[in-house]
């Protein structure tokens, strides 16, 4: 059986170098806040910027809303440049 969602493979698991835009047919289908473990040790999270943020940015991360901004904070965006608005996995500072 084929798996029609862009962002999780049966096989592969979630794609955490997406970014999801608003207009992307899939930006709800994620929900904020969802965790995953990647092969390099390292905790992932799925949250929404609240600004423009750089790749490769420490961001800080606010819950309970899952947003991220820029700043001295726990998480990493590895994805590329973020708009605001968009979603797409952080990466945790730590194992």
């Amino acid at each position: 059986m084929s798996n029609p969602s862009k962002h999780i493979s049966s096989t592969l698991g979630v794609n955490l170098g997406a970014i999801y835009p608003s207009t992307d047919p899939f930006y709800n289908e994620m929900p904020l806040g969802t965790v995953v473990r990647a092969k390099n040790g390292r905790m992932y999270i799925f949250a929404q910027a609240s600004a423009g943020i750089a790749d490769n940015t420490a961001v800080i991360l606010t819950e309970p809303a899952m947003t991220v901004a820029a700043g001295a904070g726990a998480w990493t965006t590895r994805s590329g440049a973020l708009s605001a608005g968009d979603r797409a996995w952080v990466e945790s500072n730590a194992i």
